[in-house]
């Protein structure tokens, strides 16, 4: 078994806001080893990007509580000079739309070989051969040319492929990928993944990704850890989860994909909505959408428990507490 390249334990992100204390993220644990895809599922206002914007230090929210170890190092006790010379080198992160995250008034090469002359100490020159190399890599044609343009003068499918070439300019240890096919047409998402694929394959890189799309998961990932109300809810090995999801939640999330062979004429959907952050403070955080939910479920949280080889869920149906009444 790989060793643990990135483990988060306990985490608690919180935002201070006008309207009181937010815990966007409350008490996650992920662990990814070297070599591995770990996906991260949800509906929006999970948690998913904070946890992976907490991960890379560029959240604005407070940690609370918990830590993030990264290749042996804390990364909560590094100093911001430690974290900038691991950022784009060891870990680097594929931002969900690259439009509004590539710099409009520098090229494509210039944002590229940013990172390998920072953190490769490489010349303008390498840097610029480098930067045409990575575009080649990531199957951007007439990479000569599109290394001088700009980002709006490319498609939305070469945007992304450039933020991919430039995480993985410097080869990191580890690529967190929020959302990159998103408003990407399918043919062009294909492409992406694979590309996504040949990459790690090519230089093992463990890849964290957080997406909506269960068929991507299905796809790409080894493990999958799914939030809810800003904690893990189930985690488990992918075959597992889409084979025996315990989670009232992944169950609903898996019903609601289409299938070929379904005469239903609409498509299954879960009542109600995702609660604001901090709206709950008791129970589990599902309940009020629960079609399971029990007196217990309202009254106590109820812990992430494994209920198999590498299987966890947090639901009373599968952990009763002590002292309560069992389902």
């Amino acid at each position: 078994m790989e060793r643990e390249l990135l483990a988060i334990k306990g985490l608690k992100t919180y935002f201070y806001t006008d309207e009181g204390v937010v815990p966007a993220v409350d008490g996650v644990d992920i662990t990814i080893r070297e070599g591995q895809t770990v996906g991260v599922v949800g509906e929006s206002g999970s948690g998913k990007s904070v946890t992976s914007l907490t991960a890379m230090r560029l959240t604005p929210g407070k940690v609370m509580e918990g830590s993030i170890q990264f290749d042996g190092k804390d990364l909560l006790t590094l100093s911001e000079q430690q974290m900038q010379d691991i950022r784009g080198n060891e870990m680097a992160m594929i931002f969900q739309e690259p439009m509004t995250s590539l710099n409009p008034v520098f090229t494509v090469g210039q944002q590229i070989g940013e990172a390998v002359r920072i953190h490769l100490k490489y010349g303008k020159k390498q840097a610029r051969a480098r930067s045409i190399e990575m575009l080649k890599l990531v199957g951007i044609p007439r990479p000569e040319q599109i290394v001088d343009e700009y980002p709006h003068r490319l498609s939305g499918g070469m945007r992304q492929r450039v933020m991919i070439a430039m995480a993985m300019a410097c080869n990191p240890k580890l690529l967190i990928a929020d959302e990159p096919t998103t408003a990407l047409d399918v043919t062009i998402q294909a492409q992406i993944l694979d590309l996504m694929k040949e990459l790690k394959s090519a230089h093992g890189t463990a890849i964290l990704l957080i997406t909506h799309d269960l068929g991507v998961v299905a796809e790409m990932c080894d493990r999958v850890v799914v939030m809810y109300g800003g904690k893990v809810v189930e985690e488990s090995d992918v075959i597992t989860l889409f084979t025996e999801p315990k989670h009232p939640y992944t169950q609903g999330l898996m019903k609601s994909m289409p299938t070929l062979d379904s005469e239903e004429k609409r498509l299954y959907s879960i009542k109600g909505s995702v609660p604001a952050p901090g709206s709950l403070r008791e129970g589990c955080y599902f309940a009020p959408r629960c079609e399971f939910a029990m007196e217990v479920c309202r009254r106590q949280a109820p812990q992430l428990t494994e209920i198999g080889q590498g299987h966890f869920t947090r639901c009373w149906l599968h952990a009763p507490g002590e002292g309560e009444e069992s389902p």
